[in-house]
């Protein structure tokens, strides 16, 4: 990797020791490595608290049916925006937003009580700019048969959102949540079949996250500092083309990769990206070998969006390649990548996206290289 493009994004101080586990800190910083500052290192520390302050109270507000609370974090701005990019939904405006979430929470909690049903586990990025948060809506909220796991993309606008958009791998529910038909006796807010008879959710253009700029948000304001914008355009360009060895040099020694890929088995797989994930460069680089050229946030897949700040963030993006025709508008199946930032490396990467998008070809393909590698969730 040329260090000399990632040395202002070193020398930012990407995160703070003490908002790590002790199992993710590197026995020994590259030697092109500047050791953060204290002043960069309580700046990172800081919005570390920040987002997390701010993702649990917007989720704790959904989750007890506080219904004004919830939407007190919203810019209040025409240009809100809500997505869904498995189902392609969209909602804009805040006026919409707030008459369809108002709706939703109030029959979800009438239903189901305060509570019981949506929470949040992880959340990465700044304030200042955008973040991507990680929860799940419970069994029985949406899907009778499981829960899903979902990962947002947020643009922010003043410390509030501007733009939330939603990604989740449909395979993580039962088959007749899937393809149909759907057992909702006690669902609070059936959505049905995810991709009724087996054939994948399609629709015209344009499809979330729709015609997003790469760097700024939906109300203009940047959704993510500098630093961000050239660790992931670097570290997305190493991804598209480069060796194993050079995408590798982003990562900790014991860096955590989440994929819905990783899954091995049938559909309806644990919450909370159970099942999904492997620990450590050795099986990191062991699943690149294995399936780089045929991950669909790899070769041939083009950056859509990048938001957060030295300490985190992430991206989404589009599959090009052998993914061309697929995705709900069958011009590329699209996702997101979270990543949590220690040092200037990755230390946690989650990768989410609907795999029925895929072939069933292509799916399998995967998953066989991946258990021929002994590449198995830790």
């Amino acid at each position: 990797m040329n260090s000399l493009h990632r040395r202002s994004f070193l020398c930012s101080g990407a995160a703070a020791a003490l908002a790590l586990p002790a199992y993710s800190i590197l026995k020994g910083a590259p030697a092109y490595a500047s050791q953060p500052s204290n002043s960069s290192l309580v700046a990172d520390q800081v919005q570390r608290e920040q987002v997390w302050a701010f993702f649990r109270s917007f989720y704790s507000d959904k989750d007890n049916v506080n219904v004004p609370g919830f939407l007190s974090h919203f810019a209040q701005t025409g240009q809100d925006k809500y997505q869904d990019a498995v189902l392609n939904i969209t909602f804009t405006g805040y006026d919409e937003i707030a008459s369809n979430f108002t709706s939703f929470l109030n029959t979800l909690g009438g239903k189901l009580g305060k509570g019981q049903f949506s929470k949040i586990f992880r959340a990465t990025g700044d304030m200042r700019y955008g973040a991507i948060a990680e929860y799940v809506d419970l069994k029985n909220t949406f899907y009778g048969t499981n829960g899903i796991t979902i990962q947002t993309v947020f643009d922010l606008d003043g410390g509030l959102i501007a733009r939330d958009t939603d990604y989740w791998d449909s395979r993580e529910l039962g088959e007749s949540d899937i393809v149909g038909p759907a057992d909702t006796t006690d669902v609070a807010l059936p959505l049905g079949a995810v991709h009724p008879g087996g054939v994948p959710l399609s629709g015209p253009p344009p499809v979330p996250p729709g015609n997003v700029q790469l760097t700024t948000g939906v109300t203009g304001r940047p959704s993510a500092s500098d630093e961000m914008i050239e660790f992931a355009k670097e570290f997305h360009g190493t991804l598209s083309h480069g060796s194993v060895r050079e995408i590798a040099d982003f990562f900790t020694e014991d860096a955590l990769y989440v994929n819905p890929l990783i899954h091995q088995g049938p559909v309806n797989y644990g919450n909370f990206d159970q099942g999904i994930q492997i620990r450590g460069l050795s099986l990191i680089v062991a699943l690149l070998k294995a399936t780089v050229d045929a991950l669909p946030d790899c070769r041939h897949s083009s950056l859509v969006h990048i938001v957060g700040g030295p300490a985190g963030g992430g991206f989404e993006w589009k599959a090009g390649g052998i993914y061309a025709k697929t995705g709900i508008d069958r011009t590329g199946l699209v996702g997101c990548t979270a990543l949590d930032l220690f040092n200037g490396r990755i230390y946690r990467m989650s990768v989410k996206f609907d795999t029925f998008q895929m072939s069933t070809t292509q799916y399998e393909d995967i998953r066989t290289a991946l258990a021929d590698a002994g590449v198995v969730d830790q």
